[in-house]
């Protein structure tokens, strides 16, 4: 069916109350078709259309829609679903439509007519037949004085151009004049304001503040690489007592007398009866129960232990022993499991109590998620669609290792009619990671046996009612969100019980932790590295290599455009500051001082006010005197030339050079790539005060007091150097040191 199929030829979408929703050969796989939405039900469940995973309900509820719009629109919707997309959108300026759209795209659509059709109803616009383009001009006026994004308006706007794209296949009474931003003489600003910025993709983005994601990584790597054998052993511990318990109907008929010879056995050793204090981690005392009391049993330990029904357990020890006071309570139901896992040479926890075993392990799938998606730059799908076997190592013949994960991709993977492929496919290329990913997955191979890495089986318990739910084995970005909640809580919970204070992982500013945020926050990492106790200070720079291999090859720009990106605001903000010094009549010195004072002069007067264009993004990254980077730890300011950089392993053995930025790790003092200003010599001193503190300690090792000595020499003689040799600008009144 085209656009220019006659229109008798047509048949006008009409379908009966008992007509499926979707056709049948887009049902999810293990759907039956009594499951199927029908065109007369009042909520369709677009989530059947999925292919993925990580499926969870969409579900669209018509009942929530203006009674008089609703039939109209309900035909329009089935069209958007059964009809592919006609020609003329694929035709519109910048479009992205797809021939067949998803179950997401259909959500966003429908939810757009909702809006549309409340607007109409108050105006007592009850058909729309009575549309015109007058009304819709004042529709996409209400948009702007609402004060919402500008892609929001963009989204709301096109979905009313679906309604008018889709009139030769509907109803006379369901059809809808052309909207006035689709005349070929319009543009979008004309109706959305001059100000009108379309959506950004992933750039848009909100880097997680340093002071939050600094401590969260720490804790991620703590419990992949130093806890996960403890907590690991703690679940298999809880798993086995589990599954001994057993199920009402299956009672044993000596249940009562295994239970009073096991609590006859403590007494008369002196052991203690396991007591249920949640699975936070409450004390006895936190309790508050009154003196003589008993404490809530834990009978589901002892239901493991002795192989009978939890309730067998908590009524024959009450009833067996109702003087509780010849009974020894334990603090809570510690687990036989030894300990090894230390933080800073001391133990993180006396024992894993039966109650926590279970969330810890699914903390545990949580700092391994993390893990894997900050230090590889998947997309949220990319990680979560992981299975069991992905990661393998590779040693090449130059003696480098190489780590190389296999697994689906989503974004851009279509069929040869360019329609999405909802299920994505295998990713040609691998991605390259470092170690600590590959660690990361080889933790949740022992945790689990489940075909996917992130499995639901994990999750202590699914929100989703039961006749919403989608059968699908992975987490959803929603339950990932609220894992990162759990984890974050329990995270600041350990570290005040631990009195590690400086390790509380703060609120974001900018809301919650998701996993397209951590996509460009490790970009920002990468660039701009800030100190601190975070582990991978001198990773960030394997990060970046390991990804400029996993995604150079491809034709797409992916996670190179949001390295990219950060790279050239990294070095906007090197350049800015350098401009504010010179123009602060700072002096400089240092072999490539007068390259560092021309690029900044350059940059102010070439991008005074700002760059906003990707074409101006593209000529700042790529101006090779413009190449100015700043490290806050360094005394120095990099004025990056490749074929100059001693910072290079490479440098003495290839003749074209690949190195885009400096190697931090690798810095040379002699390299004509440096330059210094007054700045640098005020972090200087502040260095060389600091050193003179930890040097007054009497109980300082004497190879450390030597070593400090060093260094603070050093400092010294680059102060010196400085004072000596500066020779830039030839104007201004700097402070110098």
């Amino acid at each position: 069916m085209t656009d220019g199929t006659a229109a008798s030829a047509v048949n006008l979408v009409d379908p009966r109350p008992g007509d499926l929703v979707f056709p049948r050969h887009r049902i999810r796989p293990g759907i039956s078709l009594e499951q199927v939405s029908r065109f007369g039900d009042l909520r369709w469940e677009l989530a059947h259309l999925s292919q993925e995973e990580t499926a969870r309900s969409k579900a669209y509820l018509w009942s929530n829609f203006p009674t008089a719009l609703r039939r109209s629109f309900m035909r329009i919707s089935w069209a958007l679903i059964n009809i592919p997309t006609p020609e003329v959108l694929h035709q519109s300026l910048g479009s992205r439509s797809r021939a067949v759209l998803g179950g997401s795209s259909l959500l966003s659509a429908f939810t757009a007519f909702r809006k549309f059709a409340r607007w109409l109803e108050k105006g007592g616009i009850t058909r729309i037949g009575e549309i015109d383009q007058d009304l819709l001009v004042q529709y996409a006026d209400y948009l702007g004085e609402k004060g919402w994004t500008d892609p929001h308006d963009e989204r709301q706007l096109f979905a009313i151009s679906r309604i008018w794209a889709y009139a030769p296949f509907l109803l006379p009474e369901d059809r809808l004049v052309m909207p006035p931003w689709e005349d070929p003489g319009a543009a979008i600003t004309d109706f959305l304001g001059d100000d009108f910025r379309s959506s950004g993709g992933e750039n848009r983005e909100v880097v997680i503040h340093p002071a939050t994601m600094s401590p969260l990584l720490v804790w991620c790597l703590r419990m992949v690489i130093d806890l996960a054998p403890d907590i690991t052993a703690a679940y298999f511990e809880w798993q086995r007592l589990t599954t001994r318990i057993r199920q009402p109907g299956d009672a044993p008929p000596d249940g009562r007398e295994l239970v009073r010879a096991h609590i006859e056995r403590l007494m008369a050793a002196g052991g203690k009866v396991p007591i249920f204090i949640g699975g936070v981690g409450k004390t006895n005392e936190k309790l508050c129960l009154p003196a003589g009391e008993r404490p809530p049993i834990s009978a589901s330990m002892l239901a493991g232990q002795l192989g009978v029904t939890i309730q067998q357990a908590s009524q024959c020890l009450t009833e067996l022993f109702p003087d509780s006071s010849r009974l020894i309570f334990d603090d809570g139901a510690p687990l036989p499991v030894h300990l090894t896992g230390r933080i800073d040479g001391e133990p993180w926890k006396e024992a894993v109590d039966f109650a926590e075993a279970q969330r810890l392990a699914g903390h545990l799938v949580t700092a391994a998620l993390i893990t894997i998606a900050y230090l590889s730059g998947m997309r949220p799908e990319e990680v979560l669609h992981l299975e069991r076997g992905c990661s393998r190592r590779e040693e090449r013949a130059d003696g480098t290792v190489r780590y190389r994960i296999t697994g689906k991709h989503f974004k851009g993977v279509t069929d040869e009619d360019g329609n999405t492929l909802p299920g994505g496919e295998i990713r040609p290329e691998s991605w390259t990671v470092i170690d600590l990913v590959d660690r990361a997955v080889s933790v949740l191979e022992r945790l689990h046996e489940d075909r996917l890495l992130f499995p639901r089986s994990l999750t202590v318990r699914l929100r989703e009612p039961a006749h919403t739910s989608i059968p699908v084995e992975g987490l959803n970005t929603q339950i990932v969100r609220q894992r990162f909640v759990s984890f974050i809580a329990w995270v600041n919970a350990t570290a005040a019980r631990l009195s590690r204070d400086h390790e509380l992982i703060p609120d974001d500013p900018h809301g919650p932790i998701t996993l397209r945020r951590l996509r460009r926050t490790v970009a920002w990492f990468i660039y701009r590295r800030p100190g601190g106790r975070i582990a991978l200070g001198l990773q960030y720079g394997h990060v970046g290599t390991s990804m400029a291999e996993s995604y150079g090859g491809r034709t797409k720009a992916d996670m190179l455009e949001i390295l990219d990106f950060e790279k050239t605001l990294a070095m906007a903000d090197a350049l800015a500051e350098a401009s504010d010094r010179i123009e602060a009549g700072e002096v400089v010195s240092g072999p490539a001082g007068d390259r560092y004072v021309a690029a900044a002069r350059e940059f102010a007067s070439r991008y005074e006010g700002g760059f906003v264009s990707k074409a101006q993004m593209k000529g700042l990254r790529n101006n090779p005197r413009l190449q100015i980077f700043e490290d806050p730890q360094a005394l120095l300011t990099c004025n990056f030339d490749p074929f100059k950089a001693l910072c290079d392993p490479g440098q003495s053995t290839k003749t074209a050079q690949s190195q885009r930025t400096p190697n931090w790790s690798r810095c040379n003092p002699a390299c004509a790539n440096i330059s210094r200003s007054d700045t640098h010599m005020r972090r200087a001193q502040a260095e060389i005060e600091l050193l003179d503190a930890e040097s007054a300690d009497p109980l300082l090792p004497h190879p450390l007091r030597v070593r400090l000595q060093q260094l603070r020499a050093s400092c010294e003689e680059t102060i010196e150097k400085h004072r000596s040799t500066s020779r830039w600008p030839a104007s201004g009144s700097g402070e110098n040191v």
